[in-house]
């Protein structure tokens, strides 16, 4: 199901944060430059990405992605879809300039019960 998320771009540090207003965060699982954030029932509510445009750099090649374009984010959808072993995460972004980003990012699926999203 595709949602929408707030996001909040900090231009000096290069991270980009996309969150769910309506969702609060229970546990974080950061993977390199990607940090998850989880509801209770391990579900995203947002998304933090260190050095964004590095992150983004590559991924649309008709598009040059870099720090002045995330500045002009105008909207952001994420669709999130279990597949396999992995949860598919699609990013569309769009920009003030009218210009889209569209690009699927893959995490594995944590199978085995973890600290980082362990409840009380």
């Amino acid at each position: 199901m595709i949602r929408k998320f707030n996001f909040d771009y900090d231009y000096e540090n290069d991270s980009l944060f996309l969150y769910d207003p309506k969702s609060k965060s229970k546990a974080s699982i950061e993977i390199d430059d990607f940090i998850i954030d989880l509801n209770n029932k391990k579900e995203i509510t947002g998304i933090e990405l260190l050095n964004a445009s590095k992150f983004f750099k590559g991924l649309d090649l008709d598009l040059k992605v870099d720090k002045s374009l995330l500045k002009e984010i105008k909207e952001c959808k994420i669709d999130i879809v279990p597949k396999n072993n992995f949860i598919v995460i699609k990013f569309m972004i769009l920009f003030e300039s009218k210009k889209q980003l569209v690009t699927p990012v893959y995490i594995p699926t944590i199978n085995e019960p973890s600290p980082a999203v362990a409840y009380t």
